[in-house]
């Protein structure tokens, strides 16, 4: 199957359904609307990789290392992603209904439009300044991403060491951060 971009530039995609794909370094590899459905990715090195449009329905990504990954539009339904590195992935408007995500690393992923599933909490908020994302695990303000332990026990110079500003902002806002972090524990 060949789709056509807006520079007339032809592209393979990649059918990939059921592939035994475990431990595979696909280090910023192009799979770009590839079928992965239901293939075992386990531990593989996705670093990087260009998965925008993939299916990856049902897929076993457990443990996969996604760093920096861009999955935008993925269906990744019923995926299970359970301890995947996915910091700094681009999960842009992707599916993920019914995934498992339990122990999956989202620090500083983008998941604007993301489709969630319904038992993983999470809170986008927006303060002013900076955003806020707080996951069951890990809370990312503006650049900052830290466990949610940290945030908890934030002290001033702690804040203070992060950003211009941050100590001010935290005094308008912190405790309101620290009360979602333990609604989305909870």
């Amino acid at each position: 199957m060949k789709v056509k971009f807006l520079d007339e530039t032809e592209r393979e995609i990649a059918d990939l359904y059921c592939a035994d794909l475990r431990g595979a370094d696909l280090y910023c590899a192009d799979l770009y609307g590839a079928n992965l459905r239901s293939a075992d990715l386990r531990s593989a090195d996705l670093r990087s990789a260009n998965l925008y449009g993939a299916n990856l329905r049902s897929a076993d990504l457990r443990s996969a290392d996604l760093r920096g990954a861009n999955l935008r539009s993925a269906d990744l339904r019923s995926a299970n992603l359970s301890g995947a590195d996915l910091r700094g992935a681009n999960l842009r408007s992707a599916d993920l209904r019914s995934a498992n995500l339990s122990g999956a690393d989202l620090r500083g992923a983008n998941i604007a439009n993301t489709i969630l599933p319904e038992n993983y909490r999470v809170a986008r908020l927006d303060f002013g300044g900076w955003p806020v994302l707080v996951t069951p695990t890990h809370t990312s303000i503006g650049c900052q991403s830290h466990e949610n332990a940290k945030w908890l026990k934030a002290d001033k110079r702690w804040i203070a060491a992060m950003a211009e500003g941050a100590v001010d902002w935290w005094a308008r806002h912190g405790e309101s951060v620290k009360a979602v972090i333990k609604d989305v524990q909870a």
